[in-house]
């Protein structure tokens, strides 16, 4: 978790007028399973440090509570299950909606929840909303952000190598980093 991911969230919650966010980390990504991460309860933590000071912004353990590889299709049915009556939209980075046709059911995806595509710079969205179906090009929406060029393996590679990770993600998580001793191994 780092300021580019909460600047997103606070963008797409601002444009759209969103009542809250709900962060919600994986318990295994279906991109990412072999990859070593941190385990599922430090980065939920870490999402708890990271937004706690946000009134708009809260952590959902869902998948974690599910277990297994995380699929974001069953996520979205389980928040509509438990919040019959609300609108529901997805906040992903232009870079993950250029995949988003790989992800398992994405058309179902967009039949319950429209897409909010941050815009990164350098970043041609429209070349990649062209790359999409109809169905799910008509579902998104792009959020304007402010460019903040961080990322998460970036910071993860600073922290093995002792570099300074300030201003790059919220003091809490780097002293939460820090006292648990992540990312110390690749």
């Amino acid at each position: 978790m780092h300021y580019g991911h909460l600047r997103l969230a606070e963008e797409a919650r601002e444009a759209m007028g969103l009542q809250q966010v709900l962060f919600i980390p994986t318990f295994v990504s279906p991109f990412r399973t072999g990859e070593t991460l941190s385990e599922p309860a430090h980065r939920l933590q870490m999402l708890r440090l990271a937004t706690r000071d946000n009134p708009y912004f809260a952590v959902s353990e869902v998948e974690i509570s599910r277990g297994g590889v995380s699929y974001t299709i069953e996520t979205v049915y389980a928040l509509r299950e438990q919040h019959p009556d609300a609108e529901l939209y997805l906040i992903i980075g232009a870079d993950a909606l250029s995949d988003f046709m790989t992800w398992r059911c994405s058309e179902q995806i967009v039949q319950a929840c429209t897409l909010l595509a941050g815009v990164r710079p350098d970043y041609d969205l429209q070349a990649v909303i062209h790359t999409l179906s109809e169905t799910v090009r008509a579902r998104v929406r792009p959020i304007p952000t402010t460019p903040l060029r961080i990322s998460a393996s970036a910071i993860r590679q600073r922290v093995r190598t002792g570099h300074s990770i300030r201003y790059l993600t919220p003091p809490d998580v780097i002293e939460y980093i820090h006292q648990h001793q992540l990312y110390l191994e690749p």
